[in-house]
């Protein structure tokens, strides 16, 4: 449909339509860079929830529960859904809204140049009507100036008083004007003949023309918004896959949630290794003075053999640590309030090679033997001790070197921790080592490239470096072996470059029997006795999940599988078990008995 044809007089309604649909575009412009502000603010917001809930360093421990890590998945996942979000934003700003503006600016000056050329040729077809109307009323002017001439002329050629000469003067006067109206009707005719020839030329060839432009602008603006608004959904669409997967992996890590999983490593964290608590004695306090309370031995005991514990180790205070035993001491522990003075601190010795582990003392037995099994070095050795008298009770609150102030089952993991990492440490070192090396193999034969002596100095650090780092990890490993036996074998060792006189092997299965009295009913030889190859079976069990075995030792399992049950799990979070020919060690949480 041609707008020149069908709306050849509605030029300004044209205009003022164009104008309202270019109004239509800015809206729409408005439109997206509130939605990109709207995307960029929830991106903003989701980052900033997902980094408050980010674990805290006291958390970190927690997280290795299915829970933990299904929610830090489930974080994970919502930042990078945010990240869509921004993503989203900046497309629709660069792709729809700066677009827009830039179009719609182009538009704008395009449809005032063409309201100017419409309005130009408009005012122009104007004035040739002007100009028409002009000669028009000239000619209508002049013929009756024309016709009065005749009249008066007509009537003095009637009257006869008239002289000739009058008549005469009128006549020539009434044909003077009779050329005037000729020439003026002539100007009235070409002025005619070119009106309609400009206004059909206007009408019909030039305002078209302007029509045309507004009407192809007007084409070109809808099918500009109709691409915005596509390209707007797709920017939707384009994220949604994304998203889903997300939200997918959201999903996922929810079902990744296990009761079963969790609660066994809760009993890997928490499991001290003691034995549970036997049997209490009866104590006849009929009997006499030998059924007297520990706690009474302890309060008495302090004060008296104070002094005997100073002199113990007197002789060699200057090479051993010290334990402070501040609180009340002294008389009756709960209504004392005497201030500890500076005989109580007690120097202790270093660990000894290795400790005896004696049985607890009675009543029977002296109240200083008692006191100093409490405080013996396997307890106390290379730190700070405080022995807190509260009340009636006697605490002691330690931060050994060796964790030994830690329940069994969590100095072992300790002890096997700081073992990884000096090992790993160590490797770390003996590459470097092996780089310096290299170097100065390269240095010597090439000069020119640098100073070989100029690595010696680094080497040495190096050297220096690993002998301690050796010296220690050799502390730690005596440590273990001395309370646990054989190491446990790990990748970090396996893959470090270098030898130790320990045998690297699962852990031992005998686990350390102190409790909570401080109890110890077996000696050293007797936890850790060497086992058969095979022994008898004492049952069967299930593999519930599946476990690559990566340390020597250890035994790789499959989900369903069945085993001959060798020997039950004694605190080590270990098992041995036996699947045909071949056994070894599996996690105690890995299998179902």
């Amino acid at each position: 449909m041609d707008w020149g044809t069908e709306l050849w007089d509605q030029f300004e309604s044209i205009d003022k339509y164009l104008q309202h649909g270019f109004d239509f575009g800015e809206k729409y412009s408005k439109f997206i860079k509130e939605r990109c502000a709207i995307e960029q603010e929830y991106a903003t917001k989701l980052r900033k929830l997902v980094k408050s809930y980010q674990p805290k360093k006291k958390d970190e421990e927690r997280s290795m529960f299915s829970t933990h890590k299904a929610f830090q998945t489930q974080l994970s996942e919502l930042n990078d859904i945010a990240g869509q979000h921004e993503t989203v934003a900046e497309n629709m700003m660069s792709n729809i809204f700066k677009e827009s503006q830039i179009f719609f600016n182009e538009q704008k000056i395009e449809k005032k140049r063409m309201y100017q050329e419409g309005k130009s040729l408009q005012i122009a077809l104007d004035k040739c009507e002007q100009n028409l109307e002009h000669t028009k009323k000239k000619f209508e002017k002049e013929w009756k100036d024309c016709e009065r001439l005749q009249a008066n002329f007509e009537k003095l050629d009637s009257d006869t008083n008239v002289t000739k000469a009058d008549v005469e003067k009128a006549k020539h006067a009434w044909f003077a004007k009779k050329d005037v109206v000729e020439h003026c009707k002539q100007d009235y005719g070409a002025a005619l003949e070119t009106f309609n020839v400009d206004q059909h030329s206007h009408y019909s060839t030039r305002m078209p023309q302007v029509f045309q432009g507004y009407h192809a602008a007007d084409e070109r603006r809808i099918l500009k918004i109709r691409d915005l608004m596509v390209e707007y959904a797709k920017i939707d669409k384009k994220v949604k896959p994304i998203i889903q997967k997300c939200l997918d992996g959201m999903e996922t890590a929810g079902n990744a949630v296990d009761p079963k999983l969790d609660s066994s490593l809760v009993v890997e964290k928490l499991k001290s290794g003691f034995l549970i608590p036997g049997n209490k004695e009866f104590e006849d306090y009929t009997a006499g003075p030998k059924t007297l309370k520990l706690d009474q031995n302890l309060r008495h005991s302090v004060t008296a053999n104070k002094k005997k514990i100073i002199s113990m180790f007197k002789s060699s205070k200057e090479n051993f640590p010290s334990v402070e035993i501040s609180g009340p001491i002294g008389g009756d522990i709960a209504g004392s309030a005497e201030s500890p003075s500076n005989d109580y601190l007690i120097p202790l010795p270093s660990r000894p090679d290795p400790p005896s582990r004696p049985d607890p003392p009675t009543a029977e037995e002296n109240p200083y033997d008692m006191f100093a099994h409490l405080i013996s070095p396997y307890f106390l050795s290379d730190t700070f001790c405080k022995i807190i008298c509260f009340t009636t009770k006697l605490h002691v609150v330690a931060e050994a070197a060796d964790y030994s102030h830690l329940p069994p089952e969590q100095r072992k993991k300790k002890l096997q921790r700081h073992i990884d990492d000096l090992s790993k440490e160590i490797a770390k070192q003996q590459d470097e080592k092996k780089a310096i090396v290299k170097m100065h193999g390269i240095y010597t034969a090439n000069p020119a490239l640098g100073d070989p002596t100029s690595l010696d100095a680094g080497q040495k650090a190096v050297d220096a470096k690993i002998d301690k780092l050796m010296t220690e990890l050799q502390q730690y490993e005596n440590w273990y072996t001395e309370a646990f036996g054989s190491l446990q074998s790990s990748p970090a060792r396996n893959s470090a470059h270098y030898t130790t006189p320990v045998k690297v092997e699962p852990l031992a299965i005998q686990p350390q029997t102190q409790n909570k009295s401080l109890q110890r009913d077996q000696s050293f030889g007797d936890e850790f006795d060497e086992l058969d190859d095979f022994p008898e079976p004492i049952g069967t069990c299930t593999a519930l999940y599946d476990y690559e075995a990566t340390s020597e030792g250890a035994l790789s399992i499959t989900c369903g599988q069945v085993f001959s049950l060798l020997e039950a799990d004694n605190g080590d979070g270990w098992t041995r078990v036996m699947l045909g020919n071949s056994d070894g060690y599996v996690p105690s949480s890995y299998i179902e008995v």
